[in-house]
């Protein structure tokens, strides 16, 4: 859903994003350093610090909004840089996912574990369903939790000390958000071709 959002904001990322490229950054820099602060983010959920975790999803993020703009401007967009891209984000969503699971583990809380396990599942058919349906031609670019709405909810669970409320709202609307899009698929699928 936001993500439809995402060249709303280019006012305010252009400029910051003019400001890297002159440092001589590329877009695959930010993304790799994108993915090593979710591997610290992943580290100190995983220790029970959840506040530092959030504060480090909230940077990761940022370097994920800044690679695309980035890319734009300097001319880079490429389609390996997509898919790197792509990739990076599914490491660093189950890396950190992986951190909270440790740390539900490490304390036993089953509950909570097995609400994780829950959001990994769901979040790897998030991705996999739209990617099955880019394959066979379908553009699947909808539902309830896409990334950025699922990074919302694991910073403000870690922020505010809910994270066993945000485990529960990610385990039923990740899953939900992958049923639509399956939904989706089947319905253009099916139907009938344009005369």
């Amino acid at each position: 859903m936001l993500s439809h959002y995402k060249d709303r904001f280019t006012r305010w990322t252009d400029p910051l994003a003019r400001w890297l490229l002159a440092l001589r950054l590329r877009p695959n820099h930010l993304t790799v350093c994108g993915l090593g602060v979710s591997l610290l983010a992943s580290l100190s959920f995983a220790r029970g610090r959840e506040r530092w975790g959030a504060a480090l999803l909230i940077l990761s993020g940022l370097f994920d909004f800044f690679d695309g703009s980035l890319a734009r401007l300097s001319g880079q967009v490429t389609p390996f840089g997509a898919f790197l891209d792509s990739v990076i984000d599914r490491y660093s969503d189950l890396v950190v996912l992986a951190g909270i699971l440790l740390l539900f583990v490490r304390v036993g809380r089953a509950r909570e574990v097995l609400l994780t396990i829950v959001v990994l599942i769901g979040t790897v058919m998030v991705s996999y369903t739209k990617a099955r349906a880019q394959a066979i031609g379908v553009a699947c670019e909808i539902g309830l939790m896409e990334r950025p709405e699922r990074q919302i909810v694991l910073i403000a669970g870690g922020l505010f000390g809910l994270m066993s409320p945000a485990l529960w709202v990610l385990a039923i609307l990740v899953n939900v958000t992958a049923i639509q899009r399956i939904l989706h698929t089947r319905r253009v699928t099916s139907a009938p071709p344009a005369a």
